[in-house]
């Protein structure tokens, strides 16, 4: 299986949102917007990171 960087990202961030989700709350609703909110975080961060490495790459 061959997955590109930003399926990669996505992968990540879901796992890891998931698992603080459950780690660090205890219903089922707070999870699930915590989950939410942490993968949405983590891919806006991830985001905006590429841009601003971006110009260096050239």
């Amino acid at each position: 299986m061959r997955l590109t960087h930003f399926q990669v990202m996505l992968l990540f961030a879901f796992v890891i949102s998931v698992s603080f989700a459950c780690l660090s709350k205890r219903y089922l609703g707070e999870r699930v917007k915590y989950a939410l909110w942490t993968f949405l975080m983590f891919l806006l961060v991830a985001v905006a990171i590429g841009w601003v490495m971006y110009p260096f790459s050239r």
